[in-house]
């Protein structure tokens, strides 16, 4: 069997498992504290410190965790999810934005549900860990496209490198993994300018994320137990400030390629 075929099982096998996590397995409180949120946030937290918009949307935001950082630098925040659970969450740590506003909606057909229908198109829009698990990505691009003003900006992050593809990909829904030309080259195509690609980290914190990839999947299809060892659940709050330092410096590596994801920053076109 070759290699791509025997993926193709294994993820056929494991989607239709009850080892195939579910939202609130995926990801977890303790992903927070890890290598890879550090450095992906850094560097959404920067493209928001320049966009400074005054309408954001932030499309699948799970738990929250990336849009309460990116809020702090939007006048109006939506956050939509297809999770009533995610909601919650996201509610309570946007409680400290003055004009907030969470619910489950799907923004792909603008089904807005309770949220008040939006009474301009967006500044920005906040894409982050939602592409790879989408079927039809171009047509959440598409749809992003739409429902930005002209000249808004897409923040994008994903997973990089097929090559970097763990268990974890699997349990946690992922179609695919991105390079950097497939990327930018699907953004192009559904009508963005691609003003930035930062492939973040190498050469510390991509392979710390991996590894630790590898094991939380290896944990969860094994023994559906915990994502990681209680102990080291313990001691990641400790690591948090080296992986802050190492985001701000890994930057200055990403034209090797050699990290494990990517964060875009791309404009609609007119």
């Amino acid at each position: 069997m070759s290699s791509d075929a025997h993926l193709k099982r294994k993820r056929a096998v494991l989607n239709n498992s009850e080892t195939m996590l579910q939202w609130d397995g995926a990801p977890s409180e303790v992903q927070a504290y890890g290598p890879a949120f550090a450095a992906r946030t850094y560097l959404v937290e920067e493209a928001f410190k320049r966009l400074r918009p005054g309408l954001m949307l932030d499309i699948g935001c799970g738990r929250g965790n990336v849009t309460a950082i990116a809020a702090r630098y939007a006048a109006t925040v939506y956050a939509t999810d297809l999770a009533a659970d995610a909601i919650a969450e996201t509610r309570e740590r946007l409680a400290f934005h003055a004009d907030a506003h969470t619910g489950v909606a799907n923004a792909l057909t603008r089904e807005w549900g309770d949220l008040p229908t939006p009474a301009r198109p967006f500044d920005a829009i906040l894409l982050s860990e939602v592409l790879e698990h989408l079927d039809d990505d171009m047509a959440m691009m598409r749809a992003a496209r739409l429902l930005l003003a002209p000249g808004g900006s897409l923040v994008v992050t994903v997973p990089g490198n097929p090559a970097l593809w763990t268990e974890w990909d699997d349990l946690a829904g992922h179609v695919r993994r991105y390079t950097r030309n497939e990327l930018i080259g699907k953004l192009q195509d559904a009508g963005f300018t691609v003003r930035s690609c930062t492939n973040w980290g190498f050469p510390v914190t991509g392979f710390l994320a991996i590894r630790g990839a590898r094991m939380r999947g290896g944990r969860v299809a094994r023994s559906r137990g915990s994502e990681v060892p209680s102990m080291l659940a313990r001691i990641m709050p400790l690591a948090r400030i080296p992986f802050r330092i190492l985001a701000r410096i890994e930057p200055l590596f990403s034209r090797f390629d050699r990290g494990a994801g990517y964060v875009v920053v791309a404009e609609r076109t007119n």
